[in-house]
Parts: C-alpha cells; sequence; structure tokens
C-alpha cells in the first residue's frame, strides 16, 4: 500500500549513485563531483525522505478512514435493528391509543357511572361491594393504560434522539477522516513532481557509467553487512506452530492483479485484503485491517529474521514504529514477500532488505 514507492525509490537509488561516486577515489575515468552535483545529491535525498514519509502518511490516513468506514458499518447494522424496535414501539403506541379512545368514546356514550348506579339493580350487600370494585379496577386500569402510553412515548422519542445523534457522530467522523486523506494526497502528488524533477536533474549531472557500479558495489557491501549482522542463535521451532505455506501458493495466482485501496478480491486488492484472502482461501480466518492482523498469532522480533516461515505475515510501521502499522505482506521465503503495494502497481514480489520500516512479523 505504499503509493509512489517505485518512484521514490528509484530516485533514492539515483541519489546513493551519486553519493557513491562522490566517494570514490578520483581517477582519470572517473566523473569530477562537482559542489553542484553534491549539493543537488543532498537536496535529492531531503525530498525523497520527505516524499517516503507522506507515502507512510497516507497508508496511516487510509488506515484510519478504513477502520471509521468499518465501524460506521457496524454502527448502521446497530440502526437497522434499532430501528425495527422503534416500528414496534409505534405500533405499541398505535394499538394503546386506539384503545383508549375506544373507551373514552363509550364512557362519553354511556355517561359517568355515579354510586347510585351501582345501588341500582343490586341484590343484596355483597353484590353492591362486587359492583363497587369492579368500577375502582376498571378506573385503575384506564390509568395504568395512560401511564403506559407516556412511558411509550418517552421511549419512542428516546430512540429516535439516540439513532440522529449516532449517525451524526459517524458521518462526521467518516468525513474528518475523508478530508484528512485528501490533504495528505495533495501533499502526495505536490512532493512526487518535486521528487521527479529533482530526480531528473541528478540524472542528468551523472555521467558516468563507473558511478552506477561503484554504487552497486556499495549497495552489495551493505547488504554482506546486514547478513552477517543477521541473528544465528537456534531457537525451538516448535514454540511457533508450524507456517502456512500453502498461503504463498495462493497468493502467487493473484501475482499482476491490480492494487485498489479497499480492495479484498481478485478484481482488485490492498495489502491488508489480499493477507485476509489468501488465509481464508487456506481456510484461516484473520482480521481485516493490517493493524488488527498484526495483533494475532505468533509474534516474531524484527531481529529474528531466521524464524520467518513462508506464509507468516510481515509487517512494516510508520517511522518503523511497530504501534503505527500501515502495511503489511505475505513472506514467500529467502527474504522475499508477497505484497500489495500501492495505487497504480500490481500484486508482486519485493524484498525485505529494501524496507527501512520492518517491525517484525506474525505467525497466525
Amino acid at each position: 500500500m505504499r503509493q509512489t514507492f517505485s518512484r521514490s525509490a528509484g530516485i533514492l537509488m539515483s541519489v546513493l549513485l551519486t553519493t557513491a561516486l562522490a566517494s570514490a577515489p578520483v581517477t582519470a575515468t572517473a566523473l569530477r563531483v562537482t559542489p553542484q552535483i553534491r549539493a543537488k545529491q543532498a537536496e535529492a535525498v531531503a525530498a525523497s525522505t520527505r516524499l517516503q514519509s507522506l507515502n507512510d502518511d497516507l497508508e496511516m490516513k487510509r488506515e484510519d478512514l478504513l477502520a471509521v468506514t468499518d465501524q460506521l458499518e457496524q454502527t448502521r447494522i446497530q440502526i437497522a435493528s434499532t430501528e425495527e424496535t422503534l416500528v414496534a414501539t409505534q405500533l405499541r403506541l398505535d394499538a394503546s391509543e386506539d384503545l383508549l379512545s375506544q373507551r373514552a368514546e363509550a364512557i362519553y356514550r354511556s355517561g359517568p357511572v355515579g354510586i347510585a348506579d351501582v345501588l341500582l339493580g343490586t341484590r343484596d350487600f355483597q353484590d353492591f361491594l362486587s359492583r363497587v370494585d369492579a368500577l375502582d379496577r376498571i378506573s385503575a386500569s384506564d390509568a395504568d393504560l395512560v401511564i403506559r402510553i407516556r412511558s411509550q412515548r418517552d421511549e419512542v422519542t428516546r430512540v429516535q434522539v439516540a439513532l440522529e445523534n449516532r449517525e451524526g457522530e459517524q458521518v462526521a467522523l467518516r468525513t474528518d477522516a475523508t478530508a484528512k486523506q485528501a490533504v495528505v494526497e495533495a501533499a502526495v502528488r505536490q512532493q512526487s513532481s518535486y521528487v521527479a524533477s529533482l530526480n531528473s536533474q541528478v540524472k542528468t549531472l551523472m555521467k558516468q557509467e563507473a558511478a552506477r557500479e561503484a554504487a552497486a558495489a556499495a549497495a552489495l557491501a551493505r547488504s554482506a553487512r546486514r547478513t552477517a549482522g543477521a541473528s544465528s542463535r537456534s531457537t525451538d521451532l516448535g514454540s511457533l506452530g508450524e507456517p502456512h505455506p500453502e498461503v504463498v501458493q495462493i497468493a502467487s495466482h493473484y501475482l499482476g492483479v491490480p492494487y485498489v485501496w479497499g480492495g479484498s478480491s481478485p478484481s482488485g486488492f490492498d495489502c491488508s485484503g489480499l493477507a485476509q484472502y489468501c488465509y481464508a482461501k487456506a481456510g484461516i480466518s484473520i482480521p481485516r485491517t493490517s493493524r488488527e492482523q498484526f495483533r494475532i498469532g505468533h509474534y516474531i522480533p524484527p531481529g529474528r529474521t531466521d524464524l520467518l516461515g513462508a506464509g507468516d505475515l510481515v509487517f512494516f510501521g510508520y517511522g518503523a514504529d511497530a504501534s503505527r502499522i500501515h502495511h503489511v505482506g505475505i513472506y514467500a521465503g529467502n527474504g522475499t514477500f508477497i505484497e500489495a503495494p500501492y495505487t497504480g502497481e500490481v500484486v508482486r514480489y519485493a524484498r525485505l532488505s529494501s524496507r527501512g520500516d520492518y517491525v517484525g512479523a506474525v505467525r497466525p
């Protein structure tokens, strides 16, 4: 889910090439590194770093919007259920009002019942007491009916207010998240143009093939140092449980599928959508977002890449901070993983060593 990552990575490689050239011994065939080249290198590095930061921030905003959208969907499900309760309450209210209206109409037609009406026609004193008790019960029933109607009306009002408040809050949250994402997207577009311009200038200044060869050698040396520094301690793999290599095989079928933000089907995937879909095809249920996926399974620290198994989920955090997850891939072995990277790209292989924000893995 790293939008414009390839472009910014290409610019960063160009900067690294020129940096390597600057540090190489100057020979008769080497390009002389002028102050202009050095200044442009520094400018390009700063611009590329800023673009990478903006892309990571954009992924964070997209994760925020995805989370808010999911919460809104859940709230609307609850609202639908509450509306059913509201309809049922209204039906009870209508029925109670009809009954009260019928009772009032009957009293109006027959007139009030007085004590003289009770005395007339009584057979004995016990019959008189029974009639008085019946009148009391009718009066109490009318009073209870009025109380129930008022209570139901209050309940209807409370439900209506709760529905309006809840939906309004959710819509406001989603609008805010959408606006924040739009701001960062605009910044990414502007910075991308700036970085592309710098990249073009750096390439124009770099005239010698020797510079690219020196940079490649430097990159190999850095890779060798990272490999040498990796942990070599033996660990009981049984504590992790078995990996899920079948997930890698499933994911490989979707190489080339376009990235679609929020996508979770073969018509288009985002990073967490691809992970969830492939694990589901393997019969394993995992959460939807990369942040939630990071919290499940058995955690493998970033320094223990020797423990990684095919199918493990590898995670990346904004600023290499594990509390700010923004991207996930499916480890495929040999330092590679399958990812749905960002808009304009497709599901592809990538290398862990190409990233500086890896924060560890989990085995579901």
